[in-house]
């Protein structure tokens, strides 16, 4: 991608639709981690994964990975915590 379309209107606006997406998301994705629906937060963690870096959100995408890393190994209890890092860049993000 070229410096010129990622400052472009258009794909800014994409990317502040990304991030509200995701933002909406994630009460829900937080739900089903205290739920144990652990498909669901893998779902979404591979979403972030597959789609952080093109929205210029690499560090998103490295959660994403974490978060499937995670639930492959069984080790749950950390993901209550990449998730509240999900939150804060969005948060920052969205600010």
């Amino acid at each position: 991608m070229t410096d010129d379309f990622m400052d472009s209107p258009e794909f800014q606006e994409l990317i502040k639709e990304y991030l509200n997406y995701l933002n909406s998301a994630l009460p829900g994705i937080h739900s089903n981690l205290s739920d144990k629906l652990y498909a669901d937060v893998y779902k979404f963690g591979h979403n972030i994964k597959g789609t952080g870096t093109s929205y210029g959100f690499e560090n998103l995408s490295e959660i994403g990975a974490e978060i499937c890393n995670n639930i492959k190994d069984e080790n749950y209890s950390n993901l209550g915590s990449l998730l509240d890092n999900v939150g804060n860049i969005l948060t920052e993000a969205l600010a």
